[in-house]
């Protein structure tokens, strides 16, 4: 018994260091992809790479963008009938697919679409939802829903924990890659990425590593309320409305380290 704690130990623990590198491949990969099937073709080996099994990327209104799904599930239904997108379009962090029915009175439509689900294998998934300012010099904190990326595991098999919050990324990711090959949006950031002080690039490094604006006063020596200035600023520069995304797109232009992230 003790040699398999061991061992299940060192497995997460690989797992665990290799993760970072998976998010970082991808991020690299997904920027120059040429196409929907490329990206999908990255999107799937990442997500099989972190231990899932599946995967759904969904537009706010415009159905399916790409997919690897169980056969004989296609997960097209009308929008009201949706109970992933319906709470996606609610909710700013992502979600399991169990807590659905708890987040939201689903309706007889809702529950048939998760139930055919289940009935084609698929078992437990999350979602990682994506918001977008409503204008580029807006506050981010005003954002409309554009659409989401789901991780699916097959029946009986659990998610697998340790790769949520890379996942988390993935899914941004890939949906800001998605999103420019669809249709260039016009408040994304330009080549390179916007510039950002050294004390934004700071807080901001902070916040991916889950400090609160409190802690991240204390650290940097100033207050909670310039904190919480620099990070809005941060995000007006990058046309985000999350601090998730601010992480994604500084990722980028900071040149943070995804291992720095994700310990």
């Amino acid at each position: 018994m003790s040699e398999a704690r061991d061992l299940l130990q060192t497995e997460s623990e690989g797992k665990a260091h290799v993760r970072p590198r998976i998010v970082q491949d991808f991020a690299r990969a997904a920027r120059g992809a040429r196409d929907i099937p490329q990206l999908r073709t990255l999107l799937c080996e990442a997500a099989w790479a972190l231990g899932f099994h599946h995967l759904l990327m969904q537009g706010a209104s415009d159905g399916v963008w790409l997919a690897d799904l169980p056969a004989g599930w296609t997960a097209v239904s009308s929008p009201a009938d949706d109970a992933v997108l319906m709470v996606a379009a609610q909710s700013f962090a992502p979600f399991l697919w169990s807590d659905i029915c708890r987040l939201i009175a689903c309706t007889p439509g809702q529950h048939d679409y998760l139930n055919a689900a289940v009935a084609a294998g698929v078992g437990a998934a999350v979602t990682v939802p994506v918001h977008r300012p409503r204008g580029a010099n807006e506050a981010g904190s005003y954002s409309v829903f554009a659409g989401c990326c789901s991780f699916l595991m097959k029946n009986g098999v659990p998610l697998p924990l340790g790769s949520l919050a890379a996942a988390h990324y993935v899914g941004a990711l890939a949906f800001d890659a998605a999103e420019n090959l669809r249709q260039p949006r016009p408040d994304a950031a330009p080549p390179g990425g916007p510039h950002l002080t050294p004390r934004q690039r700071d807080c901001v490094m902070l916040v991916a590593q889950g400090k609160s604006d409190w802690e991240i006063g204390a650290l940097l020596g100033i207050s909670e309320s310039t904190v919480h200035k620099h990070i809005e600023d941060a995000k007006r520069r990058f046309g985000v409305s999350t601090r998730i995304q601010l992480v994604v797109r500084s990722l980028f232009d900071a040149r943070f380290s995804f291992a720095d992230v994700l310990k």
